[in-house]
């Protein structure tokens, strides 16, 4: 559950800045500062893959 709103905070984040460099005129740093975001949600999306992996493998290891 912890998870959720840790990516939910990072596409909070993201959004706000992504919408003040827009403001400013800087729309190729808000398209890094976007994908930034979201490479950062996916690599922690993919640690708890791995986690839910390891668990099934574990699982069916005896």
């Amino acid at each position: 559950m912890e998870i959720i709103f840790k990516l939910a905070g990072i596409g909070l984040i993201t959004s706000i800045v992504n919408q003040i460099l827009k403001y400013c005129g800087k729309e190729e740093i808000a398209s890094v500062t976007t994908l930034a975001g979201l490479i950062i949600s996916l690599l922690m999306v993919i640690d708890l893959v791995q986690d839910l992996f390891d668990t099934v493998r574990s699982l069916f290891l005896f």
